[in-house]
C-alpha cells in the first residue's frame, strides 16, 4: 500500500463543464482511481477529447 499525503480539499465549479475525468491515486501506486462524468456532450465525443489530449502529452514527453 502506497503512503498517501495529507488529505486536502479541491473545489472546482462544474456547472457549465460538459464532462470531467478525477485521477487520484489507489492503494497500489500502479492501479490509480478514476472518476468520470458526461454530460451535454456524448461520451464518445468527450473519450475522443481525451484521446487528443493523451496525444498531446505523449508528444510532450517524447521531446
Amino acid at each position: 500500500m502506497t503512503e498517501k499525503p495529507d488529505v486536502q480539499m479541491v473545489a472546482v465549479d462544474g456547472r457549465d463543464a460538459l464532462a470531467y475525468v478525477i485521477i487520484r491515486p489507489g492503494d497500489d501506486a500502479a492501479r490509480p482511481v478514476a472518476e468520470a462524468s458526461a454530460r451535454g456532450i456524448t461520451k464518445r465525443a468527450a473519450a475522443h477529447l481525451l484521446r487528443q489530449i493523451a496525444d498531446m502529452w505523449d508528444a510532450e514527453t517524447t521531446k
